[in-house]
């Protein structure tokens, strides 16, 4: 009763008069019970004059049910057949029910019995119900009955598919099951052959899916499939709640349609497109690899190679394997560009060093990290193995053995010059301090030159801060107390007799209180030194311990020690690169603490760099060289002492000839890059020598504030040929019209055709624009965008829209950056493959 009484109060929202015929008189206690709030009940029983008159006339506003007790009667023997039809008939048959629950008419009935079952659950009636509209046709309601039944966002059968899949991997035969109970089997699989051109005697899930894969890969047996397989394929990749069954249904489908035999002869520029099987990401891996230890690639077409795969599928889980190929390959490039170059001075190798020839170690270290973490997988063995020949026997002693003439043609360690960093206060600390600007300098423990080039990068990508690239030459020897004694004020610098220690104008310059204590001494300013890890412990909020500290100075240095405390520990050392990548993360946080402190200026800088290199070292890396005298430290790259006597494998340095207070001291450095045999210390990452990599340091010059008015994004255009398509094929030519660089940044893009309604009608396109070079015609990224059968069928002649998306920061959704329009006016003849 409770279900008639809710149904009928329904339909008297719409009707004032409704008729209830029962002509097996199943429901007459029924009625006479019923009681509905403002409703007349009236029953006919031929009285049918009398009822006309009082709901036309006495009560002309007032809302009647009409109970009939018998069946209803043929037109013209009905007396009230005129009132019937201005109004509404109530069906208490099971059919008519769920209609009326759904609000749906009468003619849908035969729909409702061909699929009774699905309808006998209330939650499935009211999904559908939120999904339907009254002017929704039969086909209409058995697609919104599918997304109910696949429990899918949409009425799409590209999803519906999608969803249906994710039982192969589940194992589950629930929607098998479903389809069946609910009688639209049929219905499904005939959706399926009109849309997709799929046709079996027996159809199944997974032999549509193999058909579906095997036709689109690029070495596939081709199907009967259309151009809409190709579809469902792109939209499923980017399907968040099913793209993790596309990678699990892909592996299966790749065993049992033999892709791994059909990839072994392949060639790259035949399968580098490919997006379905990540048997084909291993097989580019592999070949890329081979070809470039035969030094048939060079690093630009490497470069490219890779930059086609960037948007594919697989991508993400063989990015290491990438990125090590294209660090490998752009070293072994480089190297072959400058091993032959000889250095005319210093002053020639400085300026060369931190212009070019630091992007050799730069390359290492990425290729060195990459394959540490792809696992040090197998496949790339023989690469690292070249990488390493390369960079240690044609680049880093070679280099530095054509360095070592020039060291051992000067007579004064360099300590005068503007780039010197014993001069770091002095030339660029003060000017700041001097125009009354509070400056906080940040000193990572070994952050060498190159290190400092990718922070520099990280720090201007992010549209946050301003940063300016320089560098300073350390101290030598270059060891981290005489680089932390020579940064801070000071007029000057002494070892501390018998070891390495310093004095800084005759007070000690180790540890957090000594450099304290010097700074506010020799600074002239409120000044303070603190460890980075208690910076960042402190509150930013107002009136925190944070703010209060930061207000009560003027000058505040920050010390961090992750790289070389990794470096200098024999057990850690191979794991400096790791190092290296987390202090740069780390000191990006800290820059951010920094402006929420509302700090502004910011110097990072380092006391030394380093040489580090990743394979075991053979005898003839270690130095023989013997010495003698009253020796004050021992190092693999220093000895500190005074009467000391060397030989033709190490450069004596006086204490007067680097700068230091103090008489008779002496320091030895090895030549190139060989260490000193010191008993217990790592011998692959060193420091305290004279090369490059040890002594030149980076100094970042970096504001912390909003930089939106000087830093912006490529802008993304196409060349538009016309406004109207005609095949299901439409060609884009995508153009970059800026060169990426530290005011230009690179964007990221999405791009798909649209109807008007928000219907998707082309596959996707993404792509990273960040193009650092060559013309806008050499920025031009070609792709061709391929239509659904809707585009030629239910949106033809109408305006659609090529829509650019760029990704909104910090979640998994994107904004529309640009838009273009576009009339469909495909013919008929698209529509055959």
């Amino acid at each position: 009763m409770e279900k008639i009484k809710e149904a009928l109060q329904t339909r008297f929202h719409d009707h004032r008069v409704i008729f209830w015929y029962d002509g097996k008189k199943e429901f007459s206690e029924i009625f006479e019970r019923l009681d509905i709030v403002q409703v007349e009940k009236l029953e006919v029983s031929g009285n049918e004059f009398e009822v006309k008159y009082k709901v036309l006339k006495e009560a002309n506003s007032s809302k009647f049910l009409l109970y009939l007790p018998f069946e209803k009667p043929n037109n013209e023997d009905n007396w009230l057949l005129d009132l019937e039809l201005a109004n509404h008939i109530f069906h208490t048959d099971q059919e008519a029910m769920f209609l009326q629950e759904l609000g749906l008419d009468y003619f849908l009935k035969e729909l409702i019995a061909e699929h009774i079952e699905f309808f006998k659950s209330r939650e499935r009636k009211q999904k559908l119900k939120v999904l339907i509209t009254k002017d929704d046709e039969q086909h209409e309601i058995r697609c919104k009955m599918l997304s109910v039944l696949f429990n899918t966002d949409t009425t799409n059968l590209d999803q519906f598919v999608q969803a249906y899949a994710s039982q192969v991997i589940n194992k589950s035969k629930d929607f098998d099951k479903l389809l069946n109970r609910f009688n639209m089997n049929n219905f499904f699989w005939s959706e399926i052959g009109k849309i997709y051109n799929y046709h079996s005697d027996n159809p199944s899930i997974y032999d549509f899916l193999l058909d579906l894969f095997q036709h689109n890969f690029v070495l596939g047996e081709k199907q009967n499939l259309n151009i809409e397989s190709r579809l469902i394929l792109s939209t499923w990749k980017n399907t968040i709640p099913y793209r993790d069954y596309f990678g699990e249904i892909s592996e299966r489908i790749a065993v049992d349609i033999q892709v791994e035999e059909k990839l072994n002869s392949a060639q790259l520029d035949e399968i580098i497109s490919d997006d379905i099987f990540k048997l084909t990401d291993q097989r580019i891996i592999h070949e890329l690899v081979s070809q470039l230890i035969a030094e048939n690639l060079n690093y630009e077409k490497v470069a490219a190679y890779i930059k086609r795969r960037e948007n594919k599928f697989w991508y993400p889980k063989y990015s290491e394997f990438y990125n090590t190929i294209e660090s490998g390959a752009q070293l072994i490039d480089l190297v072959k560009k400058y091993k032959t170059h000889q250095f005319s001075s210093f002053e020639n190798g400085i300026k060369e060093y931190t212009t070019k020839f630091y992007q050799v170690d730069y390359a290492y270290r990425k290729f060195i990290r990459n394959y540490r973490l792809s696992k040090n997988n197998n496949v790339l063995h023989e690469l690292a193995e070249k990488v390493e020949r390369i960079y240690n026997n044609s680049w880093l002693l070679p280099f530095n053995d054509n360095w070592q003439k020039i060291i051992d043609g000067i007579e004064v360690w360099p300590t005068n010059r503007l780039y010197s960093q014993q001069g770091f206060f002095k030339t660029h600390v003060k000017p700041l301090l001097d125009k009354n600007q509070k400056l906080f300098v940040i000193i990572s423990d070994a952050l060498r030159f190159e290190c400092g080039v990718e922070l520099h990068e990280m720090i201007v990508s992010e549209n946050r801060f301003e940063s300016n690239l320089e560098f300073m030459l350390s101290s030598l020897p270059s060891y981290t107390q005489l680089g932390m004694a020579s940064l801070l004020p000071h007029s000057s610098l002494k070892v501390k007799e018998g070891g390495d220690s310093l004095l800084v104008d005759e007070m000690p310059a180790s540890g957090l209180k000594g450099r304290s204590k010097i700074l506010q001494s020799n600074s002239g300013v409120r000044a303070t030194a603190i460890l980075a890890e208690d910076l960042m412990k402190m509150k930013t909020k107002s009136g925190g311990e944070g703010r209060e500290f930061v207000k009560n100075h003027d000058l505040i240095y920050i010390y961090h020690n992750r790289i070389d405390k990794t470096g200098d520990d024999k057990t850690s050392e191979g794991k400096v690169f790791e190092a290296v990548a987390d202090e740069l993360i780390y000191i990006k946080d800290i820059l951010r603490k920094i402006s929420g402190l509302n700090g502004t200026n910011v110097f990072i800088t380092a006391d030394h760099g380093f040489i580090y290199q990743n394979q075991n070292l053979d005898e003839s890396d270690f130095s023989l060289s013997e010495y003698e005298g009253d020796l004050w430290k021992e190092n693999r790259r220093f000895v500190i002492g005074q009467n000391l006597t060397g030989d033709k494998n190490t450069k004596k340095f006086t204490t007067s000839e680097l700068n230091l207070n103090n008489d008779g001291l002496e320091v030895l450095i090895p030549k190139s890059i060989n260490r000193l045999r010191i008993k217990g210390a790592g011998s692959r990452f060193i420091h305290g020598g004279a090369s490059p990599q040890e002594v030149i340091v980076p100094l970042l010059k970096t504001a912390v504030r909003k930089r939106t008015d000087t830093v912006s994004q490529v802008n993304i255009d196409i060349i538009k040929s016309t406004d109207r398509i005609t095949t299901n094929i439409l060609p884009v030519s995508f153009i970059q019209q800026e060169l990426v660089g530290e005011k230009i940044l690179s964007r990221q893009i999405r791009a798909g055709l649209y109807a008007e309604d928000g219907e998707i009608l082309s596959d996707q396109f993404t792509f990273n624009f960040d193009i650092e070079e060559g013309s806008e015609r050499q920025r031009e990224v070609k792709y061709q965008f391929h239509l659904s059968k809707k585009a030629s069928g239910k949106y033809k002649n109408q305006r659609i829209r090529l829509i650019l998306e760029e990704p909104l920061e910090g979640t998994n959704k994107w904004k529309k950056y640009k838009d273009f329009y576009y009339t469909l006016n495909i013919t008929f003849s698209s529509d055959f493959d």
